[in-house]
């Protein structure tokens, strides 16, 4: 495309974050200031996007002019927090977990003595305050409970071969003798929305535990343990609760919050698929030249359901070219080419991980400069 007297190229930039590096918000402002330099004029939108993990009450905040409030609790060692939620209007308001009981709170890792409990007290504290809708997003825990935690905080009652009252954690699950109490009436009075990127059941081979125990701190001889007792306890759970949920897809994410959630009457979304439903929604794509979007790293997985290709479906549809830059590319991301226009990493030379991550904004703008340079 050549850029004609009284042309205006637009461009919408909807990228995720690059995980442990730049929030969604900043790679969009990175990849905006690189195309202004290059292209004289050229008119952006920022629509930071996410799939449910971090950055998703950013995301849902910028999309729907919400904004940022306050909340004290504690977080998966219980330990006192002050963390932040989302308010997207006087009844709706959005959570992540990653900012709770996740690595936006600590890079230690004791899946042991992690507990889900912090996410039930905010969505407790959500009801207190007047909300009847409530988006919670299940990426970036650290918490291999089942959701135990959550649900004590729900107002249920774990108690041990002893009949005494368990402070529940990932690591006494199996101490898990009876269960007593109701989850709190309030619950059946707000829609709880979970937005999720992964469809793992809750226990087995592809469940929360074999599937993602390792990032959290759980090694290979302690992931049939983990297992077991997240079964035991959800078979204990299903007959107090008269609930089956164990099996639906997603109920592992997060450690086994979606499992927790679920039980409690929550209803699971696609988490790419669904942000994109409510972030774009007040767009005519149409009328853009190109999109941008970009994520950490780039491999034919990201077809599988990633926001970027999620993104780059309805731009094609729209009949709007999308251009993917990602922080690098991994195995057969050539697969992507259907998807896309163009493919870029980031990293212009020979460089570690750790200096890609310490250069990233820089990266980002000298990457979509010179991308700009080729569309002007």
């Amino acid at each position: 495309m050549i850029i004609e007297e009284g042309f205006t190229m637009k461009i919408l930039i909807a990228p995720d974050s690059y995980k442990e590096c730049l929030s969604a918000m900043r790679v969009a402002e990175c990849m905006a200031d690189g195309l202004q330099t290059s292209i004289p004029g050229v008119e952006v939108m920022l629509r930071p996007m996410a799939d449910g993990g971090e950055g998703t009450v950013d995301a849902l905040i910028y999309g729907l002019n919400g904004k940022k409030e306050e909340i004290h609790t504690v977080d998966m060692y219980r330990r006192p927090l002050t963390t932040y939620y989302g308010k997207l209007n006087d009844t709706t308001a959005v959570i992540e977990v990653a900012n709770i009981i996740g690595m936006e709170v600590t890079r230690a890792r004791n899946p042991y003595l992690a507990s889900s409990f912090g996410v039930g007290d905010v969505i407790r504290q959500l009801i207190e305050r007047g909300y009847k809708k409530v988006f919670v997003g299940l990426g970036g825990s650290l918490t291999n409970d089942g959701g135990a935690g959550l649900l004590e905080a729900f107002g249920l009652q774990f108690l041990d071969e002893k009949s005494e009252k368990l402070v529940i954690n990932g690591g006494n699950l199996s101490e898990i003798r009876a269960i007593k109490g109701q989850l709190i009436p309030a619950l059946k009075a707000i829609e709880l929305h979970l937005i999720c990127d992964v469809t793992n059941p809750l226990t087995g081979e592809h469940g929360a535990t074999y599937t993602y125990g390792k990032q959290k701190g759980i090694e290979e001889e302690e992931m049939k343990a983990f297992d077991d007792s997240i079964a035991s306890f959800a078979v204990k759970l299903e007959q107090h609760l008269n609930v089956q949920c164990h099996h639906i897809e997603g109920a592992g994410a997060a450690g086994g919050i979606g499992y927790g959630l679920l039980c409690a009457g929550a209803v699971m979304h696609s988490g790419a698929e669904y942000i994109a439903d409510i972030v774009l929604k007040d767009l005519d794509l149409k009328t853009f030249d190109y999109i941008f979007t970009g994520e950490g790293k780039s491999d034919f997985q990201t077809q599988y359901g990633k926001l970027p290709v999620c993104v780059a479906n309805r731009g094609n549809e729209a009949g709007v070219r999308t251009i993917l830059v990602s922080g690098g590319l991994g195995t057969n991301y050539e697969t992507l080419y259907d998807n896309f226009l163009s493919i870029h990493s980031i990293t212009d030379g020979p460089m570690s991980l750790d200096d890609a991550i310490d250069n990233a904004e820089r990266l980002i703008r000298n990457a979509c400069r010179n991308i700009g340079r080729l569309l002007k």
